[in-house]
């Protein structure tokens, strides 16, 4: 049996660059989809897949506008197949400058994008019905597709991993160079 006469610090050193980039390379993959997602997400204003364009409603002063309650009604009476009770509708929101209310319904499943419609705020009148694929790259970007725990998980995880690696990177690149001038001082 040979006896290993490498210094500590060397052992360390590589045993630290071989999990540096293991860690790099298991990260890799999330932070390339991390990557993907949030460069698609910034179109999302300029793709109608992602975000429906918005309409414009009657002109009407704010008092005469429809409220919420009136609107849920609404949509509910269009009968469709996601929103058939006040449970399948995310959100109402009113847009004043362009006299509409955008109304989202929530997602069928984790891998399907929610539905929005656009209804005219003094009528009530439908005037769009898109999807808002804008979400499910969200839920991509974040892994929360794949449910709350594992987004929760992945992110946090990945987030230190971030942090140790920019650190074991420092570590990596500063020793051998103290390691060298220490040697030129000693030699020198």
């Amino acid at each position: 049996m040979a006896l290993d006469n490498t210094p500590t610090s060397v052992r360390w050193t590589r045993r630290a660059r071989v999990l540096h980039r293991v860690v790099g390379l298991a990260l890799a993959l999330i932070f390339t989809t991390l990557a993907i997602t949030g460069t698609f997400l910034s179109f999302k204003g300029q793709l109608p897949y992602l975000q429906p364009p918005t309409g414009r409603g009657e002109k009407a002063s704010l008092e005469s506008l429809l409220p919420p309650a009136a609107i849920a009604e609404r949509v509910l009476a269009l009968r469709l197949p996601d929103a058939r009770s006040l449970d399948n509708i995310d959100r109402i929101e009113l847009r004043p400058s362009k006299r509409i209310y955008k109304v989202r319904l929530e997602a069928t499943s984790a891998w399907s994008p929610p539905r929005e419609l656009q209804l005219d705020a003094a009528t009530g009148k439908l005037l769009s019905d898109g999807v808002r694929g804008d979400q499910l790259w969200l839920d991509l970007h974040s892994w929360a597709v794949f449910g709350e725990g594992s987004k929760i998980v992945l992110m946090t995880l990945s987030g230190l991993s971030l942090l140790w690696l920019v650190g074991s990177g420092i570590q990596l690149w500063a020793h051998p160079a103290l390691v060298r001038r220490k040697k030129r001082v000693r030699q020198g």
